[in-house]
């Protein structure tokens, strides 16, 4: 009875650290793609409850929506949608007026008609502002108008809509920069998205399966083939496809989205990447299917066993930082948009020979040079990604929250604090 419970629990204990980890990354994330998300639609001089109050008095908080309108929901008191507000920066920037373009909001109620329009910064020159602003015939114009009825005008004058004496250019930059956010907003609406399979999707699910054939069927036949798959790997995924599962593409699509329909084979290649170990246990990328993890094991047999050094405790213990302060790395250069490419800390894109950069051929060059003396050290002590599938594989025995654990939280911890800044960091 006793050896039940205790296997139950420790069964228990297992389970609840998987989801942990995988609801670490998750999280993680989120925060990523909610910041790029609040960057697209607020950018700089990002719009206020107060200034949204004006038109809509019970206006209690500004929700972000990623759609294609890119705009705010206006969220009452009670939690409900009360309306919608959006800026026409920086879509209508090119709009310029007598000297500049500038940003105005358009404010909509629960039914998508305007209640009001203002004009929040303008390069343009002051006085004509001014005299924008204070013409209420003008700026009151919008109201009552639907969102589409908006978005379709075409010629002002037809609409009803006539510039400000004194401030024509201005008052007509005003209004084409209104009319052509919405319809760029409604054009982006309409995109249809195509799901289409091509033959690069094919070869990756043809990689996908055999690295899973020789993952889970352990015949010795098959085995000893392994080296053929190896050679593939390499020729096939790194030289030819150059298709490899790296942080500037996992951040790329947390920041923007997952193009499942234009790259259905890459999205089923990386999830399993991902949740094939989570489930199994068995590192099947890492192991079977990356391309310098297998030219590292072709660059081991080049010295003799002989002159192998095992990396001493230290150095283990400093080298296996080395992931997680990268990982560190790529949330700084996500949250903060600093000009830093992701590529460059990572080998892998030096296998798309024509267009790699100089910092990432050098991490290949260094990473295979010091595994013909310490085998596989990248892959144990410098990958990035590697130390992400690390972190959410299956632990075969027994299993407690660990060293990467806790990184783990330290990670879901920075990105949470880097979310949770002032909105002035992101704008200084």
């Amino acid at each position: 009875m006793a050896s039940t419970a205790f296997a139950l629990r420790f069964a228990a204990i297992k389970i609840a650290l998987q989801i942990y980890r995988l609801a670490v990354l998750a999280a993680i994330a989120w925060f990523v793609r909610s910041h790029h998300e609040r960057l697209r639609v607020q950018g700089d001089w990002p719009v206020t409850v107060s200034e949204v109050a004006v038109f809509l008095e019970g206006a209690h908080r500004l929700r972000v929506d990623p759609g294609p309108r890119a705009g705010l929901e206006v969220i009452g008191q009670s939690g409900e949608r009360i309306g919608y507000a959006v800026r026409t920066m920086p879509e209508s920037r090119s709009i310029t007026g007598y000297s500049g373009p500038s940003d105005v909001l358009v404010v909509f109620d629960a039914e998508d008609r305007a209640v009001g329009v203002a004009i929040r910064h303008s390069y343009d020159t002051p006085s004509h502002v001014d005299d924008v602003r204070m013409d209420f015939l003008f700026m009151e114009k919008w109201n009552g108008r639907a969102w589409d009825e908006i978005a379709a005008i075409r010629s002002l004058s037809e609409a009803g809509i006539y510039g400000v004496s004194g401030a024509t250019r201005t008052s007509e930059a005003v209004a084409r920069s209104i009319t052509h956010r919405l319809s760029e907003a409604e054009g982006r609406a309409a995109v249809e998205r195509r799901f289409t399979v091509g033959w690069r999707d094919g070869v990756l699910l043809v990689f996908l399966a055999a690295g899973c054939l020789f993952a889970f069927w352990k015949a010795k036949t098959l085995q000893r083939r392994r080296w053929i798959l190896s050679v593939a790997t390499i020729l096939g995924l790194g030289l030819w496809l150059g298709d490899l599962i790296a942080q500037s593409l996992l951040v790329g699509w947390t920041e923007s989205r997952i193009p499942w329909e234009a790259t259905p084979g890459l999205v089923v290649f990386v999830a399993a990447a991902f949740f094939v170990p989570w489930f199994t246990g068995q590192p099947v990328y890492c192991q079977f299917l990356c391309p310098h993890g297998n030219l590292q094991r072709w660059t081991m047999k080049v010295l003799p066993a002989r002159w192998k050094r095992p990396l001493p405790d230290d150095g283990k213990w400093i080298a296996r930082w080395v992931p997680a302060m990268l990982l560190f790395l790529v949330l700084g250069v996500s949250f903060l948009r600093l000009d830093f490419d992701l590529a460059g800390i990572e080998p892998f894109d030096a296998y798309l020979l024509k267009s790699a950069g100089g910092a990432t051929v050098a991490v290949a060059l260094v990473g295979l040079a010091i595994s013909l003396y310490y085998p596989m050290a990248y892959c144990k002590f410098g990958c990035p990604t590697g130390w992400l599938l690390e972190f959410v594989r299956r632990r075969t025995g027994r299993d407690k929250f660990g060293d990467r654990d806790w990184i783990g939280l330290a990670l879901l911890v920075a990105a949470g604090g880097l979310y949770l800044a002032p909105v002035e960091w992101w704008l200084g």
